[in-house]
């Protein structure tokens, strides 16, 4: 992970944002986000300054309204989920909860937009400056987590994993339990060895329903 990405970055915890990933869709701005085989331009320029992704503190639990409020406004905005495990009572299930809670990415070309309006926004805190300007996001990381999306709006983490790699389970009769990663194929399936009573067991799953150990 860049040092861009650990300053933003916090544990994943519950918002208002984060649904059940069954039923409908998840998370209000997920509507805009692209399939993994969308072809969408991500590097457009609009031909006035260059177009680049900036960073905006909302509000506690406030991603999905400051979002909406933005996207009425015109701008075009990003914040990428994850599944966590959610029990209640004495049930387990995935749900989705923004991957930097509190933070979202906004779009802006600083010559043509009228970017102090973010500041102004229902829901936001502020947008990250270095001085008086907003401080863009280095180039390719919002893009690398666009490519990443599932049609569920959550960050795939499968391509990052490798055979031999702790992940926890996210979903299913094994939700929470950690794990090592024993085969991968190109379809995204994926076999987790567990320890079970004192013994290794191959569980066959869905590469979508693994997340990092740590």
């Amino acid at each position: 992970m860049s040092a861009w990405a650990k300053k933003i970055s916090a544990p994943v915890c519950d918002g208002q944002a984060g649904k059940a990933v069954t039923g409908s869709a998840p998370v209000s701005s997920i509507r805009q986000l692209p399939r993994k085989d969308a072809q969408v331009d991500f590097t457009r320029e609009h031909g006035v300054g260059e177009v680049r992704w900036y960073v905006v503190h909302t509000q506690p639990h406030g991603e999905a309204r400051a979002a909406g409020h933005l996207e009425r406004q015109g701008f075009r905005t990003f914040y990428p989920c994850t599944r966590k495990v959610v029990r209640h009572a004495r049930k387990q299930s995935a749900s989705l909860a923004p991957l930097f809670p509190n933070y979202l990415f906004v779009e802006l070309d600083l010559e043509r937009d009228q970017w102090r309006s973010v500041n102004g926004t229902r829901g936001v805190v502020r947008l990250i400056a270095n001085g008086d300007e907003p401080a863009a996001v280095p180039q390719g990381v919002v893009e690398a987590l666009q490519k990443r999306m599932d049609s569920n709006g959550a960050v795939d983490w499968t391509l990052s994993f490798k055979v031999g790699d702790r992940v926890r389970i996210a979903e299913g009769p094994f939700a929470s339990l950690l794990g090592t990663l024993d085969h991968l194929d190109a379809s995204g399936r994926v076999r987790v060895l567990l320890e079970l009573l004192g013994r290794s067991v191959c569980v066959a799953l869905r590469g979508e329903a693994l997340l990092p150990a740590a």
